[in-house]
């Protein structure tokens, strides 16, 4: 269910869910408490929370599962949202500055919709124009710099996975420099307000995922874009450990599916290097259907830390 509240018992009021997260000797608590009258509470450690903000970098995840197939798949939202959240938990500068955006974004299209439904004078949609440049393009070169420093982590992915393979990113920007950013705000103006919303900055780019000179997201295959995914996934963790300094917690649902197994195999032994590499164990967490092609590709041998686990409905 997409509610939460469709989650709690029909003889309950409150539904609650706590999580311990132990880092470099520190214990977390977190719990979410979900209430039919009220909605969603967040605690951390017993004290409630303004909101997720404080949650951001806290006890970083990184999860692959068939729903995160829309970063490849998916409309131009989907892959904004996926280095949004990854830039935001490895940079206090980069959350502050993305929410700043948003909020003024929320502003100028608000003015907008009241000019289209003749509330306001167009004048007052131009007033947030100033503020709206200056911030994008600030948020613009921030999230260049990170792109930038991500594709080298996705590089060296690839390249310790197989030399054979390219895959490279671009990002389509919808302005080319802060000159044509502002003309171009005010070029739109009529466009935006027909279409009731902004529609020039950094909320309309795209990032663009090339497999051999092909666009991934019209002409991959389904083996393409898992394995693509999951070398994205892979460059995250690397990227948010040497970050922040502490090394993510890999949720991995349904990990093999659409790879045969030589790929699976070339992907467990490029985690367990991973894992070698940063000199402390990575917690991973790998839910499947089926146990024996996890085993088959070496997930499981000579851990004496794993664990198994049988769930039954």
């Amino acid at each position: 269910t997409h509610k939460q509240r469709d989650l709690i018992r029909s003889c309950d009021d409150t539904l609650v869910v706590r999580g311990g997260f132990s880092i470099n000797g520190h214990t977390d608590e977190v719990a979410a408490q979900v209430t039919k009258s009220f909605g969603q509470k967040l605690k951390l450690n017993g004290k409630i929370l303004t909101g997720r903000k404080e949650l951001i970098g806290r006890n970083n995840v990184v999860v692959l599962s068939p729903e995160e197939q829309s970063v490849t798949k998916g409309a131009p939202l989907e892959r904004r949202q996926f280095f949004d959240k990854m830039f935001s938990v490895t940079s206090r500068e980069y959350v502050d500055l993305l929410q700043t955006y948003n909020r003024v974004l929320k502003q100028r299209n608000a003015a907008i919709q009241q000019v289209r439904e003749n509330r306001r004078p167009t004048e007052d949609i131009q007033h947030w124009d100033e503020q709206i440049t200056k911030t994008g393009q600030a948020l613009w070169e921030l999230r260049f710099d990170f792109m930038n420093d991500f594709k080298t982590y996705l590089q060296s992915i690839i390249e310790r996975y197989d030399t054979g393979i390219r895959l490279e990113l671009g990002y389509l920007k919808t302005a080319p420099d802060i000159d044509s950013y502002q003309a171009m705000i005010k070029e739109s103006l009529k466009k935006d307000i027909a279409l009731g919303r902004t529609t020039i900055g950094p909320h309309r780019d795209d990032i663009s995922l090339i497999w051999d000179d092909r666009d991934l997201r019209s002409f991959g295959s389904q083996g393409e874009h898992k394995l693509s995914l999951v070398l994205l996934k892979l460059a995250e963790m690397v990227f948010v450990r040497e970050k922040t300094g502490t090394h993510p917690t890999l949720l991995l649902d349904d990990l093999f599916a659409k790879l045969d197994l030589e790929r699976s195999k070339k992907i467990v032994s490029l985690l367990q290097g991973l894992e070698s590499e940063s000199g402390e164990p990575v917690q991973t967490i790998v839910t499947t259907t089926d146990l024996l092609n996890v085993e088959q590709s070496g997930l499981l041998s000579g851990e004496k830390e794993n664990k198994t686990y049988h769930l039954e409905r």
